[in-house]
């Protein structure tokens, strides 16, 4: 086997990233970077394999101006329906300079519990979905000699929504729905306009009938 095989680099990952999980088992890849490889640079490689638009989850620890403009073309692009944000760094004014537009299809909470140790993205969307966990940089590191990341790809849903631990995209999101169910019972919200930001705060997940 290369010795590298399982190492994504920067250059490649829109290349290497999507045929790895594919010819993975059960479509399930851990794999390695050397802190080189940025979030928007993952979000790219793979959210097409979702195909059509999507929820995004992004669970990072301290996203900068770069990262709420990527999200700004997200939603202009419409690769994005909603986003459900989570950091450990206050990011109110990032978001309020570039995602004011798509205010109603956003939510964010500001907690201490966010780090690269609980960072992930999920996309999902009512046929597919995808998970990448680990940690999530700004810009490539220069102090970081490796990373490790588990991302899953599910073709389909065909899930088992009514087992304790039988939906991985509940499972993968559980703190962050209680993380923004907190901060929106704390200020007072007692519905939910929006469909996906209700059943997201209601812990419904694919697959749902309508």
């Amino acid at each position: 086997m290369d010795d590298t095989l399982l190492f994504i680099p920067p250059c490649c990952v829109d290349k290497k990233l999507p045929k790895a999980v594919n010819q993975a088992p059960h479509r399930q890849l851990t794999f390695y970077t050397h802190g080189d490889v940025t979030a928007e640079k993952f979000y790219k490689a793979v959210s097409h394999l979702v195909i059509d638009s999507h929820v995004m989850v992004l669970t990072m620890p301290s996203p900068n101006q770069e990262t709420f403009l990527f999200l700004e073309q997200c939603f202009e692009r419409e690769w994005i329906t909603h986003l459900v944000l989570s950091t450990c760094r206050p990011c109110d004014t990032l978001i309020a300079k570039y995602l004011s537009d798509y205010a109603d299809r956003i939510i964010y909470a500001q907690s201490d519990d966010v780090s690269n140790l609980s960072s992930h993205i999920v996309l999902y969307n009512k046929d597919r979905a995808l998970t990448l966990s680990g940690p999530l940089f700004n810009r490539p590191q220069m102090d970081v000699r490796l990373a490790a990341y588990t991302i899953v790809f599910y073709p389909s849903h065909l899930l088992n929504s009514t087992a304790d631990w039988g939906n991985p995209i509940r499972n993968i999101l559980f703190p962050d729905v209680l993380r923004h169910r907190k901060k929106m019972f704390a200020n007072g919200v007692k519905r939910i306009k929006d469909k996906e930001i209700d059943r997201f705060i209601h812990l419904e997940f694919p697959p749902i009938s309508e």
